[in-house]
């Protein structure tokens, strides 16, 4: 099912979607799907070192390969961090979605790009919406992902606007629906702002697992000059840890946003 996007300042409910709840966007007042209810808090633990035992199998850390050990850590991470800003309330993912975006539209260099790709908040994800809808009130363009299917599903970038009619993806969360000439790949948008599950100030991610990402960004990696995009990871300001296991396919962030402020990751 297709469904407009109706947006002034802000962007409207996609109503025929089966979105949970509605999370307000900004001043206006006016609204747009949000697609996680919020659960009860559940305890962060402040520290995700090793222990004598993993607490997700209940063995002995001395008897896993140190990869099998990383992935238990990312693992226990992922349901930790998602628990938490699944807690969130309402007024707080507002608050801070509304200090992300201001945030957002002051970076360094903003001002020179043309092409930025955002996300539809999901899962407790901090959301950037409102400063989509500011920059495309400035002449940009804006654009959302849209899943390739695939032995290694990557994504394409879909534009946006008032007009634009959505349907939802096989997860659940709307993609816009336009013309294959239309999509662009990722080497072609000037900005990438990534949701991710925690980070550390070095500007390596830990995404949802599901490689989306990592697959869109392969090409890149390979490039002898990075110039566009530039890669900015969104985040909730406690998803920051100490340091993240890597892989050798992880590719760093230029730089992360919070509702605290900007960090730059690669001066």
């Amino acid at each position: 099912m297709q469904t407009p996007l109706c947006m002034s300042s802000a962007i409207a409910p996609l109503e025929s979607l089966e979105a949970p709840q509605q999370s307000p966007l900004g001043p206006s007042g006016s609204r747009y799907p949000r697609l996680v209810r919020h659960r009860r808090a559940v305890s962060l633990r402040q520290t995700f070192a090793t222990t004598s035992t993993c607490p997700s199998y209940g063995i002995s850390t001395l008897s896993l390969e140190p990869w099998l050990l990383a992935e238990a850590n990312k693992k226990r991470l992922r349901r930790e961090m998602r628990c938490r800003r699944r807690a969130l309330s309402t007024d707080q993912q507002q608050i801070a979605g509304d200090a992300l975006s201001a945030h957002l539209l002051r970076l360094p260099g903003l001002a020179g790009g043309q092409r930025f790709a955002g996300y539809l908040a999901n899962d407790g994800e901090i959301d950037p919406m409102l400063a989509l809808v500011k920059l495309i009130g400035r002449g940009r363009q804006c654009f959302l992902p849209i899943i390739v299917p695939g032995r290694r599903p990557k994504l394409l970038f879909g534009p946006f606007d008032s007009s634009s009619l959505f349907a939802a993806n096989y997860y659940g969360i709307p993609e816009p629906q336009v013309g294959p000439n239309e999509k662009l790949k990722a080497g072609e948008l000037d900005w990438l702002f990534l949701p991710l599950v925690a980070f550390d100030r070095s500007g390596n991610r830990l995404g949802m697992g599901g490689g989306f990402y990592d697959a869109t960004l392969e090409a890149l990696r390979h490039r002898r000059y990075w110039m566009r995009p530039r890669l900015v990871g969104l985040a909730h300001g406690f998803q920051c840890v100490d340091q993240l296991d890597i892989d050798n396919w992880d590719v760093p962030l230029h730089g992360i946003v919070t509702e605290s402020g900007y960090h730059s990751c690669q001066e």
